[in-house]
């Protein structure tokens, strides 16, 4: 069973996502910069990786924890002083796989561009929210888990940032090229869709998520009249807070739709 504020709030806080600008930034290390692999070599970003990925195999018994990376890390061969350049413990797990299948997605819809080109776009957003949706399913029973632990304010600016570079690749691949502000009203719809999806995904016992599925189909069916419920909305739009209104008032109505 979902916590009733996760159920709530993470449908908006990722159409609110949507609406931020976000410039690109590294993601900076810190902490045992001495940490050594048996005493012999220095420690490095990709050693940093190598962790996080190891620790993907201990997340079915372990959680999204610092036990999943002290196990990844001693299996490894490394100090447990390695631990320290964790500052956010295990949630950094969770980020490096949303980051990983975020890339993965990205160069799934470049390859399938061609292809892809000839759905409309209502076809291409169910496409391409349900395949990426489908490639959680690997730790589907510990996502809820992730979902929680990546509202914590600590890490919620990176999940944000990489939440947000999502969704704008599902625009960029399905052809939309607006510049308006109009633009920012169709992030935030897809963000809500998408995080809705994602939750009812979660609660969804139905044989291969064909409930979820026949969920999305029927928020994508109505975001013709989403969008133009929300037109008023744009000519008032001309801050930040105008804008998190907006997500909210988006985010609202399609909850109450369920």
């Amino acid at each position: 069973m979902l916590q009733p504020n996760l159920t709530r709030s993470v449908p908006l806080l990722r159409t609110l996502v949507a609406l931020q600008k976000y410039s690109p930034k590294s993601v900076v290390c810190q902490g045992n910069l001495l940490c050594l692999k048996r005493a012999t070599h220095s420690y490095n970003s990709n050693n940093r990786n190598e962790i996080l990925e190891a620790a993907l195999k201990y997340v079915t018994h372990h959680g999204w924890s610092e036990n999943s990376l002290r196990h990844a890390t001693r299996q490894l061969g490394f100090s447990d002083a390695c631990l320290a350049m964790f500052k956010h413990g295990g949630v950094e797990i969770a980020l490096h796989y949303d980051k990983a299948l975020n890339q993965k997605f990205h160069e799934k819809l470049s390859e399938e561009a061609a292809l892809n080109s000839s759905l409309s776009t209502p076809e291409f957003l169910k496409y391409a929210i349900k395949s990426r949706l489908e490639s959680q399913v690997e730790y589907f029973e510990q996502w809820a888990e992730a979902l929680a632990l990546i509202m914590d304010p600590k890490v919620a600016p990176l999940a944000s940032r990489q939440f947000a570079h999502l969704i704008d690749d599902i625009l960029l691949f399905s052809g939309d090229k607006s510049t308006s502000i109009n633009w920012y009203t169709k992030r935030a719809t897809i963000a809500a869709v998408y995080g809705m999806t994602e939750l009812y995904m979660l609660q969804d016992k139905s044989a291969d998520f064909a409930d979820s599925w026949n969920f999305l189909d029927r928020r994508i069916n109505e975001l013709d009249t989403i969008v133009s419920n929300c037109k008023g909305l744009e000519e008032n739009i001309c801050n930040a807070g105008d804008i998190s209104k907006a997500a909210f008032v988006i985010a609202r109505n399609m909850l109450q739709n369920r």
